[in-house]
């Protein structure tokens, strides 16, 4: 992928899309922006359909998670993604994350089979058994290199910012203004095409319990999104 002025260039399919500043403070939920998934879910990763009146504007963008009835999955999450793609630059979002076992609240880019690519993504995501923690990772061709990073305080306590650069070398995260890892291309190969943001809550399967902990019956859960941003690598 380069970049020529705003426009992104995905050279592994020939992808182009006009990667264009944005700021959203979730005033409104504007769907020639944002797109708010409504299906049922088939994933052996979630336990979580989506239902698209779980996403709220309430002090910003609010992420439902809630229990269902007369599903193949448990609960009913909320999913919200940007309309466009985007690609190198820097993305933040001021979030706060729910809690609870087998609770994850995510914040990444995406691209994959659905859009006639292959899986390239970027991951922020807060497991709700222990919010001191935030787990980064990183999926290229569906391969993935992941960490989890010591958190100075419980992210789960009230809205922090939190971020990452993609450059075509590099993907380098942030708490607030502070670096807290980067992840060279000559330890993983870093994402290329371009993808589009998506914040969202989901209720872990049983399968992935060991990493996600286990759902108790009946939980709900909440994440609070203030702000999500993005600024084009050279603007």
């Amino acid at each position: 992928m380069k970049l020529v002025g705003a426009m992104v260039v995905g050279l592994a399919t020939g992808q182009v899309c006009m990667a264009q500043a944005f700021k959203e403070p979730f005033l409104r939920l504007d769907r020639r922006q944002w797109a708010v998934a409504d299906y049922d879910f088939s994933h052996p990763k979630f336990d979580t359909d989506w239902r698209k009146n779980l996403a709220q504007i309430d002090q910003g963008l609010s992420l439902g998670l809630r229990p269902q009835k007369g599903h193949a999955n448990r609960f009913a999450g909320a999913s919200v993604r940007r309309q466009k793609p985007t690609g190198f630059g820097r993305y933040d979002v001021v979030i706060q994350p729910a809690r609870g076992a087998g609770i994850v609240t995510g914040f990444f880019t995406y691209t994959g089979a659905g859009y006639g690519t292959r899986h390239d993504e970027i991951d922020i995501e807060f497991l709700g058994k222990n919010t001191r923690k935030i787990h980064l990772a990183v999926f290229v061709d569906g391969r993935m290199w992941n960490r989890f990073v010591d958190l100075e305080f419980d992210a789960a306590d009230k809205p922090r910012r939190y971020g990452f650069e993609w450059g075509a070398d590099f993907v380098r995260w942030y708490v607030e203004e502070r670096m807290i890892w980067e992840l060279l291309a000559d330890e993983h190969p870093i994402p290329q095409i371009p993808g589009r943001v998506f914040t969202n809550i989901w209720a872990a399967d049983r399968s992935i319990s060991a990493w996600a902990g286990a759902t108790k019956p009946g939980v709900f859960g909440t994440a609070q999104v203030r702000r999500v941003q993005f600024e084009p690598a050279g603007s």
